[in-house]
């Protein structure tokens, strides 16, 4: 489709340098990890109220909107697929309010989460939830897919953090839900409707979030294992026993590899897999402990566990988390990051069946996981041009899906679906599910402009 003149000309106007149409810019907007589709137009609005003008408009003029934070999704869902406008939140990049007493601070949805993190931390406060992504990824698109990351185990993820939103209704209408209070509630929770709805129901332009007091100090450790189900039954091992560590993240052997070539990585060379613990607290408490967890992953099989001595030591764990799957693009044709939750104490099955399930299919299949709450992340390296493989990853995808959910597990975690898991929702959810759904986007956007086809919209069976 191409955008309605007089539409191009009041974008034009309301936001100036804010309006994008030049060919190589609607390249940079049309694509994320999974999907590209480019836009006829970006938009960079700069506040709230700009973005009200901008979806009254697009309403007016019947013109598919589709938000997007940093592009850091691994579904599709800030990919534009049916044109229409891109709208950034980029602009919008302010912390509005920080208050140390109510411990809340107020944000733009296009605030990188690192940023707000680091400015809490100057005031001796703490903003838990870290996706793997946060130097890059912002509140906005946290909201949009209730992010979590490696502290979920502990702290829980975006959801458990917002007392309120600001968000522009698809007729440009503007939302506020909840405030700055820790309790409250007068009438239905629309906050955390919104949080996870990945952009279909309203746009989110600001967010307030809860914080919490800094932690005193954090250890880490690393435990590797001489085979990848004996990490997952540690993992289990250690979230029964009591303790409350804050990150626990299983790497196998493959990624482990991959970080050694691009990074220098060194780890022992019988290792199979590593367990990344960490534990946060007062500090008299740390060092028992460590030793309690180090006991644990012994008696489950690892045969080398080291506390990092220093913080450089603990960082230099933390870029072999983070840079792996970096280093695995580069070294790979064309790779996918899959996302799937189990129940924790059945980990160990399902990270023996997803491997067995890539043998299975010819597929190479590296696993990785914030393992503390059962989050599972296959890695699968294929040629989507080959079609052999392409027939053999969308079996795979398929036998994974139903071994995930036989486990009574979930078909995301934290990705959220976009247009990657659209087609598996009917095997998760039931028919009266999906049905509210689809009522719940019709009363907030009937005639379906906001983020169009994606999840419930996409995965066909519409009433």
């Amino acid at each position: 489709m191409s955008l309605h003149p007089e539409l191009k000309a009041a974008l034009r106007k309301l936001l100036t340098t804010g309006f994008l149409d030049a060919p190589e810019d609607l390249r940079c907007y049309s694509y994320d990890m999974f999907a590209r589709a480019e836009p006829e137009t970006v938009v960079l609005p700069e506040s709230t109220e700009q973005a009200a003008e901008v979806m009254a408009l697009a309403q007016r003029y019947e013109t598919p909107v589709t938000p997007r934070g940093a592009g850091t999704s691994l579904t599709g869902g800030p990919t534009p697929v049916r044109g229409g406008l891109v709208l950034g939140t980029a602009r919008m990049n302010n912390v509005l309010d920080l208050s140390r007493a109510d411990r809340i601070a107020r944000v733009q949805a296009g605030v990188v989460t690192a940023h707000l993190q680091r400015a809490v931390m100057e005031q001796g406060l703490f903003y838990p939830p870290n996706p793997t992504s946060a130097d890059y990824c912002t509140l906005g698109g946290n909201v949009a897919t209730n992010a979590g990351g490696a502290s979920g185990v502990k702290y829980g993820v975006t959801r458990d953090y917002l007392t309120g939103l600001t968000a522009v209704l698809p007729g440009g209408e503007i939302l506020s839900t909840g405030g700055r209070c820790m309790k409250d509630v007068a009438g239905y929770d629309l906050t955390r409707l919104l949080c996870g709805s990945e952009g279909r129901l309203a746009l989110v332009t600001e967010a307030s979030v809860r914080l919490l007091p800094k932690p005193e100090a954090v250890r880490a450790m690393s435990a590797y294992f001489p085979d990848i189900k004996s990490t997952a039954e540690a993992v289990a091992a250690i979230m029964s026993s009591g303790y409350a560590p804050c990150t626990l993240e299983l790497m196998d052997r493959a990624f482990l590899r991959a970080v050694k070539q691009a990074y220098e990585f060194d780890f022992p060379a019988d290792a199979q897999a590593l367990l990344l613990i960490e534990v946060d607290g007062f500090e008299t408490t740390l060092n028992d402990q460590m030793q309690a967890i180090a006991r644990i992953c012994k008696e489950q099989g690892a045969f080398q566990t080291t506390v990092a001595a220093d913080e450089a030591e603990r960082q230099s764990l933390w870029q072999a988390r983070r840079g792996g799957t970096a280093a695995l693009v580069r070294q790979a044709s064309f790779m996918v990051s899959l996302d799937y939750a189990v129940p924790v104490s059945l980990l160990p099955e399902a990270v023996d069946r997803i491997g067995a399930l890539g043998g299975k299919h010819g597929l190479e299949v590296v696993v990785i996981a914030h393992a503390g709450d059962g989050n599972l992340h296959p890695l699968v390296i294929y040629d989507p041009k080959d079609t052999a493989q392409a027939a053999a990853f969308a079996a795979f995808d398929r036998d994974a899906c139903n071994a995930v959910l036989e486990l009574g597990g979930t078909l995301s975690g934290e990705h959220g679906i976009g247009m990657e898991k659209a087609a598996h929702l009917p095997r998760q959810l039931s028919p009266a599910f999906l049905r509210l759904a689809r009522e719940i986007k019709r009363s907030f956007d009937p005639r379906d402009l906001l983020n169009p086809g994606k999840c419930e919209s996409a995965c066909g069976n519409e009433d």
